[in-house]
């Protein structure tokens, strides 16, 4: 049975809630259900891709940011929203600092909705807490800095997180996952421009415990010397997506370094001839867990760094890699895969 909606009317400069009375929308009941977007947010329809897609969203966000808010109300109805509560965010630019979620809600940008860290953190502008899933769509999440230099867009320590149509855009990293090794991770449509502090210690994102990471539709590009993707997850999907050094040193494109099972699928991937790493995709056992298998299929791979190595592959993983489309303009010799 569908749950029941309620909307309540609050003043224009608040934060509208809908309470629903069933599990969140946080959790995965039935993704294809929520493929529309809010806000237009999936982009102009003559984007050649879902990921181009998201990058010129991505950009007119950030060359526009919307006028900024009071952020007061918005935390007042957060904190006190009800499991499977639905938070619809009006048009603007709220400062935030380190917001904990202690009900697994879904908060809903509705328009141009920019969180944007009000302070140096203490880990990130949303921090849904252990148990909590956390559902966030159509929201850009700026400028997340912190004293450990690992401040996050969204500092999950909770259960499942779904990212939708939401864009990160120069924080330490885009999004810092600790949480429940059973949790659940999705990212879908989103775009995560110039994250990462410099020192190769964060990443566009970096999920230390899950059960699943999918990456679906999604841009990285620019990730300052860190890993567009990291995940010790004990799968990782990273789907229809690109992964683009621009003009950085960003290192790993995809970095699995607990084994499991890893799909890198239909992706663009483009390396730079500064890039941190000789190595495009990573796999190893370093951090435990065991070797399984390596997916890595219809993927456009452009590699500008020379001696480069397409699979570092030390864990000796099953590797399947097929139909790949592979420019070398660093010309020579583009390993395929090294132990």
């Amino acid at each position: 049975m569908r749950p029941v909606i309620i909307r309540l009317a609050v003043a224009a400069s608040a934060a509208l809630v809908v309470a629903c009375g069933a599990a969140p929308e946080a959790a995965f009941a039935d993704e294809a259900a929520n493929r529309q977007s809010v806000g237009g947010a999936q982009g102009p329809s003559d984007a050649a891709s879902p990921w181009e897609a998201s990058v010129l969203r991505a950009r007119r966000a950030e060359a526009a940011p919307p006028p900024e808010r009071d952020a007061s109300a918005l935390v007042r109805e957060i904190q006190n929203a009800k499991d499977g509560a639905v938070v619809v965010v009006p048009s603007g630019t709220y400062a935030l600092a380190d917001l904990k979620i202690r009900r697994s809600i879904t908060i809903r940008g509705e328009g141009d909705v920019h969180f944007a860290a009000a302070r140096r953190l203490e880990k990130g502008v949303l921090n849904p807490l252990p148990g909590v899933s956390l559902r966030v769509e159509n929201v850009v999440f700026r400028n997340a800095t912190s004293y450990d230099q690992n401040g996050a867009g969204v500092r999950h320590d909770g259960a499942d997180l779904a990212v939708v149509d939401c864009v990160f855009v120069d924080n330490e990293n885009g999004i810092l996952s600790t949480g429940a090794d059973d949790g659940r991770i999705r990212i879908e449509r989103s775009t995560f421009l110039r994250n990462g502090y410099g020192d190769g210690y964060s990443h566009g994102i970096y999920v230390v415990r899950a059960r699943s990471v999918s990456v679906i539709d999604s841009a990285f590009v620019g990730t300052r010397v860190g890993h567009h993707v990291k995940s010790l997850a004990g799968e990782t999907q990273v789907r229809g997506t690109l992964l683009d050094d621009a003009q950085g040193e960003g290192s790993y494109a995809v970095d699995t370094s607990r084994g499991g099972v890893v799909s890198i699928v239909d992706n663009t991937v483009i390396q730079n001839r500064s890039a941190g790493n000789y190595t495009i995709f990573n796999y190893d056992t370093s951090r435990g867990g065991e070797a399984a298998r390596i997916e890595i299929r219809g993927n456009r791979i452009v590699n500008r760094r020379s001696g480069a190595t397409l699979l570092r592959n030390a864990a000796a993983a099953a590797v399947t890699m097929e139909d790949n489309e592979i420019v070398n303009e660093a010309g020579g010799t583009l390993e395929r895969e090294r132990r």
